[in-house]
């Protein structure tokens, strides 16, 4: 199976994953053979890619850490929220002055959500603990990607950022409360971008010192909101506060500082002294992770050990070097029915498909060899369990590089 846009598809080309709607519903379901409504269909509703057969390695599943159905309703959700805040946005004026306007346009009352909304945020609450359901009762070892469907960039990007930073939270011991707190902070930490400009967000090319200043308002715009609702604490408007900070103190909009570590901050933690929130420092990681591994009119999406080492590079300086130890520690960096090229060895320059991992092991996994390194379809698939070839390495191979039948 491989991610295919939906400007590509072709009538017969065969569902492998079932493609689900804002509310979670199916809307097509595994195993169908799309026909020419169905494509333009999908296209109409915003989706801009779905996971077809293969003919190669259809058997080969990814393993999800949470449902696909559970991160297209938690998305609606997240979507339908951020725009009832929009129209508050709207209705308090989004400060053309700059954010001190916008905040002073907030006022210090709380903000008038009315029914509608507070049930929303209860949803999101009732959402969050879904999601932290999902991810502490299963003991799967599942990669961190997830099919940007839908060209609602911002909701699902919310709902990644939430799992992957419930998967360490959840890792690290957090208490059930301030989980849920982080898991909702994930969610929301994007909500101040509802005051930037969406000519700005989507540019394609470099912006420009203005453009650039306008984004770096968006981290307090988002606490500012955040903490004028009915939320339990402070934590979650402090995600969305510090999810830019950066921990030798050269992030925005506060130039806060962190200390690398995790320890005894998991129990008890003070706010202020000019550093950084734990809970923060995961959401930071979580974010980066889940914006390079996306599709972004700017450039293509990272594959999953491209954006590790990424990460890894970042620790120290820009990202908390334990939050990332514990990061490499249990995601892979090549999941399980990912495509891979293999370096070294007798098969160097094949491809095939990951089938398992090792949790002792990550980096080793099992590969299932099906195209030879002269391009041909192999005869009998070859089975490599990279923990007894050590000098055997592997790549992830890019969409436009996936073998088709």
């Amino acid at each position: 199976m491989f991610d295919k846009l939906t400007d590509d598809l072709q009538p017969g080309d065969v569902l492998a994953r079932t493609v689900f709607d804002a509310g979670g519903q199916p809307l097509l379901k595994a195993g169908t053979a799309l026909k020419p409504s169905y494509i333009t269909r999908l296209r109409h509703r915003g989706y801009v890619t779905v996971t077809v057969e293969d003919g190669l390695a259809d058997d080969v599943a990814p393993e999800t850490l949470v449902s696909e159905q559970l991160r297209h309703t938690i998305a609606g959700h997240v979507g339908g929220f951020f725009g009832q805040m929009g129209d508050i946005a709207r209705e308090r004026g989004r400060g053309q002055g700059g954010v001190d306007e916008a905040v002073e346009d907030l006022g210090e009352q709380p903000l008038p959500l009315a029914d509608r909304g507070r049930e929303a945020l209860e949803q999101l609450y009732a959402d969050v603990q879904s999601l932290i359901n999902e991810i502490v009762g299963s003991d799967t070892v599942a990669g961190l990607e997830s099919l940007k469907t839908h060209n609602e960039y911002t909701f699902q990007h919310s709902v990644d950022v939430a799992v992957i930073g419930t998967l360490l939270g959840s890792r690290m011991g957090l208490s059930g409360g301030r989980l849920r707190e982080l898991a909702l902070g994930c969610l929301l930490h994007d909500l101040g971008k509802l005051y930037i400009d969406e000519a700005i967000l989507d540019k394609p090319g470099k912006l420009s010192a203005e453009e650039f200043e306008a984004v770096k308002a968006h981290p307090r715009m988002g606490y500012e909101l955040i903490r004028r609702m009915p939320v339990a604490s402070l934590l979650p408007a402090h995600v969305a506060y510090q999810h830019h900070e950066q921990q030798r103190g050269t992030g925005y909009p506060n130039g806060l500082v962190g200390d690398n570590r995790i320890g005894p901050r998991l129990h008890e933690e003070r706010m202020g002294a000019g550093k950084m929130l734990l809970i923060a420092e995961i959401g930071a990681v979580a974010d980066v992770h889940s914006a390079v591994s996306s599709d972004r009119p700017y450039r293509r999406a990272m594959p999953p050990d491209v954006a590790a080492d990424l990460i890894e590079g970042m620790a120290g300086k820009h990202l908390n070097r334990e939050i990332v130890e514990l990061f490499t520690r249990i995601v892979p960096r090549f999941p399980v029915g990912r495509w891979v090229e293999v370096l070294g060895g007798e098969f160097s320059g094949a491809r095939g498909v990951v089938t398992e991992l090792h949790v002792l092991r990550m980096d080793r996994p099992n590969v299932r060899v099906l195209i030879d390194a002269d391009g041909e379809r192999r005869a009998a698939p070859a089975e490599l369990d990279l923990r007894t070839h050590e000098h055997v390495q592997l790549r992830s191979l890019d969409r436009h590089e996936q073998p088709t039948r």
